[in-house]
């Protein structure tokens, strides 16, 4: 053999040699659990459709849910020639395998035609009596326009026999319509009659905001389905906007039953809301969350206040292919798994240690609110902001630790943490009985888009900021730097807070005159010289929906505390 012929064929053979020893290119995600009470339950992740940027929010929700527990395993359509993410792709979507020893199925999919082997998979899980949660437009998973002759072409969501196809059957739906129109009209979602006690709606609010449309629905929803959220289209894309008169609400969540050819009843949840900016409500989070631990007969371990904050890159594209991240896998960076956005505070404000303790509801005493402005609720404290007033401890304090978690539901919210309030401002609020608010040192809680709010109105929006101010109201207080232009405020020297529709956790420390606040984990801003340094603590009402939860305390040496 010539040398150059050796040599050419010394390198085949490398290169060969070298192909075969690569590891196969991974066309699934697996998050591992956590220790937490899904530990030994593996659920399986479907995304694959085209709209609603399911290729990241199943992610999300598997990153979410592997720190409660749960093994989660992410599954995409895939171009098999090079290996990507591809929605477009609808007759490939590897690792569906995996459903043969699932616990549960998340179904994200639309108009799929898969291989009979594929498919399969599918079928099998779903006859065999294991639970199953639909998603959006999981109602109408497949349709199969050009292998008529597949054993499971009888599943296409046009099917007559079963009517519906598999997404009726199982799910309960079929695509209908769109009765909210798309990108249009948002829905406000409301808790269905008689269902608030419902495991899968604890820690849900009655009433939440989605960047999202109705679907339409058939006379009725197939078997024994059971609503548990309406929603109702409002008349544009925006929480504030009112109802559209001329559409009643329409079940968007539901539970159901589906007995498959193994005799057994599986649990189904269906949720036909599913936008990608959906998944930054954590109402919306914690409905599917609170609906897998149900699906899972784990409905007793669900925690209404448990951590279900964004994990990780989340920023969803517009809806249909234009908001399609071309080149993905599923070994991309961006669905990496980063350390617990919380860690850092719970290592270094450990509010279990002795000496804390919950602040509950008769901690608490009203001064100038409505009624109703104040309702506690599976462990939290809802206000609606109106009237412009306060809530007060039921006694004064001096120098104490002090951790508040708080969620604005609406964009622009306004609200705040009062400390060391006179005993003066407060009587006299009580005795005027009129909205207005007491004198003290006050921990700012605003929105990100009271900013945008005040620049529509032509207003400046210098003078403030929305990541955790600290001044003072009608008493003293040198404020830390950075200040404000006027030099009253201290501004945060770091911005670490997260939007409406997300919590936030603040640590603040009070101590012989100096206030200091932690957001999300670090310092950001405080003052000192506050005179006075005893005083009430206030939480503030101020003309839009907030929600706080663990309310918790550590009092400190110094002068006892005056009981009021």
């Amino acid at each position: 053999m010539p040398q150059s012929a050796r040599i050419v064929l010394g390198l085949l053979t490398a290169w060969l040699l070298s192909s075969l020893s690569m590891p196969a290119r991974a066309q699934t995600l697996t998050y591992e659990p956590l220790d937490g009470p899904g530990l030994g339950k593996h659920i399986v992740f479907i995304a694959a459709e085209e709209s609603y940027r399911s290729e990241l929010s199943m992610p999300l929700m598997a990153r979410i849910l592997s720190r409660q527990g749960f093994r989660c395993t992410v599954l995409f359509a895939i171009d098999p020639a090079n290996g990507r993410i591809d929605p477009r792709v609808r007759n490939n979507i590897p690792g569906l395998e995996t459903l043969d020893s699932a616990d549960l199925l998340v179904a994200f999919l639309r108009w799929r035609e898969l291989p009979d082997e594929q498919m399969k998979h599918i079928v099998d899980y779903a006859e065999s009596g294991r639970p199953i949660i639909g998603l959006r437009n999981a109602t109408h998973p497949f349709r199969y326009a050009d292998r008529t002759d597949s054993p499971y072409a009888r599943f296409d969501s046009a099917s007559s026999d079963p009517p519906g196809g598999w997404g009726r059957a199982v799910l309960g739906e079929t695509w209908v319509s769109h009765y909210g129109v798309n990108l249009v009209e948002s829905t406000r979602c409301e808790v269905a009659p008689d269902q608030a006690g419902h495991p899968i709606l604890r820690g849900v609010p009655e009433r939440f905001w989605l960047p999202d449309d109705v679907y339409g629905i058939s006379e009725s929803l197939e078997g024994d389905a059971q609503p548990l959220l309406l929603g109702q289209p409002l008349t544009d894309w925006t929480p504030d906007a009112p109802a559209n008169a001329e559409k009643p609400p329409l079940p968007i969540a539901w539970t159901k039953t589906y007995t498959g050819s193994a005799g057994r009843a599986a649990r189904i949840f269906t949720c036909t809301m599913g936008h990608g900016d959906a998944f930054k409500v954590e109402p919306f989070r914690r409905l599917l969350a609170n609906a897998c631990y149900w699906c899972l007969e784990l409905e007793e371990q669900i925690d209404p206040l448990s951590d279900l904050s964004i994990i990780g890159q989340y920023q969803p594209g517009p809806v249909g292919m234009v908001g399609f991240r071309e080149g993905m896998t599923p070994s991309d960076p961006l669905f990496a798994n980063p350390a617990d956005e919380n860690s850092d505070t719970r290592a270094v404000i450990d509010d279990t240690q002795p000496g804390w303790r919950a602040l509950t509801e008769a901690d608490f005493a009203p001064v100038n609110s409505a009624a109703d402005t104040w309702r506690w609720h599976d462990g939290q404290l809802h206000c609606t902001g109106q009237p412009v007033s306060v809530l007060r401890t039921a006694k004064t304090y001096r120098n104490f630790e002090l951790v508040v978690e708080w969620m604005h539901e609406r964009t622009a919210g306004n609200s705040g943490v009062f400390v060391w309030v006179t005993p003066e401002s407060i009587r006299r609020l009580t005795e005027a009985g009129k909205p207005g608010l007491p004198q003290g040192i006050e921990v700012q809680v605003l929105d990100h888009g009271y900013t945008e709010l005040m620049r529509s109105q032509g207003q400046a929006t210098d003078w403030f900021g929305t990541n955790g101010d600290v001044f003072p109201v009608g008493v003293r207080m040198t404020p830390f730097p950075p200040l404000s232009p006027d030099g009253s405020r201290s501004f945060p020297r770091e911005h670490r807070a997260k939007g409406h529709g997300e919590w936030n956790h603040y640590y603040v420390r009070a101590i012989d005159g100096e206030v200091r606040l932690w957001v999300n984990g670090g310092e950001v801003s405080g003052g000192t010289g506050c005179d006075p340094a005893e005083g009430y603590l206030c939480l503030e009402s101020e003309g839009s929906p907030i929600r706080f939860r663990r309310l918790r305390i550590r009092e400190l040496p110094g002068p006892e505390s005056t009981e009021r």
